[in-house]
């Protein structure tokens, strides 16, 4: 679908193409009919330009999404157009990002050609309105916000250490770039929250069926897709909701439906009976893993939703959504999965109905806990020390007893060769202290495991994708084992 003459080079000045997703977003826009600098505005505001040129997909993915501009199963279903529009599968789109942004920007013509969008950047608010797949106050905050990228230009990291470029329009008025405010017939549970209004037809029960007391545990998601597609696939999507979000960068969390609601998140009905759920927005396979403002905001979360609940802060009660039953394998109501992280995260019998394996191996539960002011098990950690992302501390189990170390000197802590520990600089420890502690964990909420070694290698790595099992993974992408970043001896 073309919208010919829409790309007016004094309207978006086309930036060098001198990096793989400049040329990319240059290539397809140009084979769509719309302008270049809004394609890469949109996926600036999308979180679209990182995604690794190829992924491996999990078909039961909670927030499915496919190339730069993350289409998605939202109000208007732009996954589905674009797989149509290519003449390809919903599969194929998100693991290939070249051909899902291909889809996009045809999905974008598609949407400025019935809405009348023109040769002035402004008159493609209606088109990304559409293209958001939000609710109506939401979608216009979100056309503002790419319309603010455009208005001020600059460049953008992508994949790869690339930098890209979108030059500036100061022809967008000012007034296209405010946000639309949205009221709310709900006040937030959590201070500050968004509001997301939540239809619960199909997607969720409105109270708790064995009653508010049951509550007591709260489950760990995250939604391998971005802030925007994750609400608009959460809000719009059939059959799954969940209560919170947070977004990666921990700047803002939402809000769908009241915590006295049941929402479908688990893939065990016992268990959203008893539990609320958080996704937090991220990709288990992103070798950065979680960023230190998302573990704190989810504390805070966390701490301000037990002040309303009787959640233990304990490991059988703040949980991931990989320790929960399968219903259709074992009791709804087992306990959850409490053998060593990687057995719980392959086991078939645990994931909820589908399988499911968030937050992933990079989710660090022992410093996240301890933060929270409660306690990890010996299973959350490795047989070998494994430095967190930021490289302040090293965690392992180490004959049943937990231990950690915090990695003061100045060599902080070094990630060494599979099957060899790493290795942590504690010279810069209190006196008289080797920088360790044992029995119980001591961390903060920072950073995600990059160690070498569980002293147990099992078949598979895992880390690759939050959901699916073993089996249901769709391997389309070549060379996607380099994707996966726990290691093993």
């Amino acid at each position: 679908m073309r919208l010919a003459g829409l790309l007016l080079i004094g309207a978006c000045a086309a930036p060098d193409a001198t990096g793989p997703v400049q040329q990319l977003v240059l290539s397809t826009s140009t084979e769509a009919g719309v302008p270049a600098d809004l394609v890469m505005a949109i996926a600036v505001e999308e979180g679209g330009l990182t995604l690794p040129a190829m992924r491996m997909v999990d078909p039961e993915d909670n927030v499915p999404v496919a190339g730069m501009l993350e289409l998605r199963r939202g109000k208007l279903d732009t996954l589905a157009l674009g797989a149509e529009l290519v003449h390809s599968d919903e599969l194929a789109l998100r693991a290939d990002t070249e051909l899902g942004t291909r889809a996009g920007t045809l999905v974008l013509a598609r949407l400025g050609q019935e809405t009348g969008a023109g040769a002035s950047l402004a008159s493609w608010r209606p088109a990304l309105e559409q293209l958001s797949g939000m609710d109506t106050l939401s979608a216009k905050s979100y056309a503002s916000r790419v319309f603010a990228i455009l208005r001020a230009g600059g460049e953008f990291a992508a994949r790869g250490g690339e930098r890209v470029r979108i030059a500036a329009h100061p022809e967008i008025e000012l007034s296209e770039t405010v946000e639309t405010l949205s009221p709310h017939a709900n006040t937030p549970d959590y201070p500050g929250a968004i509001w997301f209004t939540t239809s619960c037809t199909n997607k969720c029960e409105i109270g708790r069926p064995l009653g508010n007391a049951s509550v007591n545990k709260i489950v760990i998601h995250d939604t391998e897709g971005g802030w925007n597609a994750s609400v608009a696939t959460l809000q719009n999507d059939p059959g799954k909701s969940v209560h919170y979000i947070i977004d990666a960068d921990g700047s803002r969390v939402g809000q769908f439906r009241p915590e006295t609601d049941t929402t479908y998140h688990a893939g065990n009905y016992y268990y959203n009976e008893t539990s609320i759920g958080i996704e937090h927005v991220g990709r288990a396979a992103d070798p950065a893993g979680y960023s230190s403002a998302l573990y704190a905001k989810s504390v805070d979360l966390v701490k301000n939703i037990r002040t309303r609940w009787n959640v233990p802060l304990d490991r059988r009660h703040i949980i991931g959504h990989y320790q929960i039953p399968d219903g259709s394998v074992i009791s709804q109501s087992s306990a959850p999965c409490s053998a060593g992280l990687d057995a719980c995260e392959t086991s078939a019998n645990y994931g909820g109905a589908s399988n499911h394996r968030d937050p992933g191996y990079n989710w660090q539960w022992c410093q996240y806990m301890e933060t929270l002011g409660g306690t990890c098990e010996c299973n959350d950690a490795w047989d070998n020390w494994n430095c967190t992302t930021d490289k302040t501390e090293a965690w392992r189990c180490n004959a049943g007893t937990l231990e950690s170390q915090h990695c003061t000197g100045p060599a902080a802590c070094t990630v060494m060769p599979i099957g060899t520990p790493d290795v942590c600089d504690t010279s810069a420890s209190d006196p008289g202290t080797d920088g360790s502690d044992s029995g119980s964990d001591t961390g903060s909420d920072t950073g995600s495991d990059t160690g070498s070694d569980d002293g147990n290698p099992p078949g598979d790595e895992g880390g690759c994708s939050t959901s699916g099992s073993p089996g249901s993974f769709a391997m389309i992408a070549l060379g996607l084992l380099a994707l996966r970043r726990r290691r093993y001896a």
